[in-house]
């Protein structure tokens, strides 16, 4: 994820896509329904005969989903959460508008998002997918962790609609935020037996194989900082390269990457693969990416699941 230049912030820890779920920060930090009035009112959309209503007070945030004049959804949320109707769109990032009531999910069904945000300095986006029919209902939660430029976009070659997101599971390591690899994941809804959710859409990740002269760049910037005993330096070059290799189809060159690096890449004060591997068994996107990946190395298959520091 080269260059990104997307927000990175720590207060929505994970990245959870499955169907049904809670607002912002739900089970964490409760706002007041208080703020549910018409005084209060921010923003309304009506889409498919449902009035979806943002209020906002100093005491708090508040969605409401009325139809028919009753309402049918309301969930409360922390006075310094933001909520949006819609994906109005931002040209200056790549954004696109997305029409209320579009499928976005590929189920033949209108649906509407809202998205939140937490402000501040750490600052965190989540997406909330709504299905209309042929019942209404709260589809899927996508919490983006240190994401705010994550959305949905419609793909040119089939017309249905991709989740663009990223994988921040490698946050603070090895040493600092600033210096950890992340990754731009594409994801798309799949029916389950537990109900559906958002997965990896691997074949929309893949990449060609890096040229000769790319694969010789990035050796070369992990090698310096494997001579330098850089280690703020190693994971935005060595395990930001093996990352993207893992995410783009190219498993068997991430595993020569490391190899080619040698074993002082592994040694104190840097991170060893079996640390990496163990980090990377904690994303949310691990069980779509894991049958993706073809003949990894015993201390990447051997290490157990640990949260990051």
């Amino acid at each position: 994820m080269r260059n990104r230049g997307w927000a990175r912030c720590g207060l929505i820890a994970g990245v959870w896509l499955a169907a049904n779920g809670a607002l912002l920060a739900q089970g964490q930090a409760q706002g007041s329904t208080g703020a549910c009035t018409a005084k209060n009112e921010a923003d309304r959309a009506v889409v498919k005969g449902f009035t979806f209503v943002t209020y906002k007070n100093d005491e708090g945030t508040c969605l409401q989903v009325l139809s028919e004049g009753k309402v049918v959804y309301t969930q409360p949320a922390e006075a310094f959460e933001t909520l949006m109707l819609g994906q109005p769109g931002d040209g200056s990032v790549d954004v696109p508008a997305i029409a209320n009531g579009v499928d976005v999910t590929g189920r033949g069904q209108p649906d509407m998002i809202v998205s939140g945000f937490s402000g501040g300095a750490h600052c965190c986006t989540a997406h909330w997918v709504f299905e209309l029919a042929p019942r209404f209902r709260l589809l899927a939660t996508l919490n983006d962790a240190d994401d705010d430029l994550a959305h949905f976009e419609r793909d040119p070659k089939d017309g249905r609609y991709n989740y663009v997101t990223g994988d921040w599971t490698f946050g603070y390591w090895p040493t600092c935020f600033a210096c950890s690899p992340s990754e731009v994941v594409v994801l798309r809804w799949a029916d389950d037996a537990e109900g559906g959710g958002f997965h990896l859409a691997l074949d929309k990740m893949q990449k060609p194989a890096p040229t000769q002269a790319r694969w010789n760049k990035d050796l070369s910037d992990a090698k310096k900082a494997v001579t330098a005993g850089d280690a703020n330096s190693i994971g935005t070059t060595m395990w930001q390269t093996v990352l993207d290799l893992l995410y783009t189809g190219h498993s068997d060159l991430a595993w020569k990457f490391v190899d080619t690096l040698g074993p002082r890449a592994q040694l104190q004060p840097f991170p060893a693969l079996s640390d990496f591997c163990a980090l990377l068994k904690q994303s949310p996107y691990w069980p779509d990416l894991q049958p993706a990946l073809k003949d990894t190395p015993p201390a990447c298959a051997n290490a157990g699941a640990k949260k990051a520091q």
